[in-house]
């Protein structure tokens, strides 16, 4: 009798009927079908940056108010591609409970907190311009992930959309190419994982820096216990 019971209190809202029609139906298989046919990517670390792990810690306590509170759905600057996979991943059981993240960077300034705090030295080991950098530092409680997807640069785009003139098939602009770099403010903990085509990266340390081409699959994950910290980076390349 126990047993039944605590099986009904933690059960899912999936109805079988939803869940048979999953399985006959496969939406999936598109997504897969897609990214099986292109090429792998293995993410290597290509720098090293020096991060102060308290101090992007407290900044994420100090603009909690300045912070996007995310999850999975499809957003008005995402492409027809970005979309339907979204509206697919909403479909498969993504949502505000196993995919919510904090997303800071593009409110207020904390764009521009997150520049100072890097700094100009980690910068130039990048080889990154001083101008255009975006940050967007995500955050990832115990539980919840992002759902596989690409990025396309849309966000950029929409940020300096009266500035540069990017091209969305090369991702460069009238100042060069344009990159995106991953790196974590906090080192790796058990159950954070973060994969790219087909390699998972863990056990990394606070600014170990990894690029992430456009248009490559990529997903993210928190079944540990401690809050997972990490940053994409978007800039340009040149000093």
């Amino acid at each position: 009798m126990t047993s039944t019971r605590l099986t009904n209190k933690y059960r899912t809202n999936m109805k079988k009927e939803e869940y048979t029609k999953l399985i006959n139906d496969k939406p999936w298989n598109w997504i897969k079908e897609h990214f099986d046919v292109l090429d792998t990517y293995t993410p290597k670390k290509i720098a090293h940056c020096e991060i102060d792990q308290d101090k992007w810690i407290k900044f994420s306590v100090d603009y909690f108010d300045q912070a996007q509170h995310n999850y999975e759905l499809p957003k008005d600057h995402y492409n027809d591609f970005a979309k339907k996979l979204s509206t697919t991943n909403n479909q498969l059981g993504r949502n505000i409970h196993n995919s919510s993240e904090l997303n800071y960077g593009v409110e207020g300034d904390t764009n521009q907190i997150m520049i100072d705090m890097f700094g100009e030295e980690n910068r130039k080991k990048l080889g990154l311009r001083s101008d255009y950098l975006f940050f967007r530092l995500i955050v990832k409680m115990p539980g919840h992930g992002v759902a596989w997807h690409v990025d396309h640069i849309g966000s950029y785009t929409q940020k300096f959309q009266n500035e540069l003139e990017i091209d969305h098939h090369t991702q460069k602009c009238q100042l060069g190419q344009i990159v995106r770099l991953w790196f974590p403010v906090t080192d790796w903990d058990n159950g954070h994982s973060f994969q790219v085509s087909e390699t998972v990266l863990s056990n990394w340390q606070a600014g170990d820096v990894y690029k992430i081409p456009f248009g490559m699959g990529h997903c993210s994950a928190n079944a540990g216990y401690v809050p997972q910290m990490t940053v994409a980076l978007t800039g340009i390349i040149g000093q």
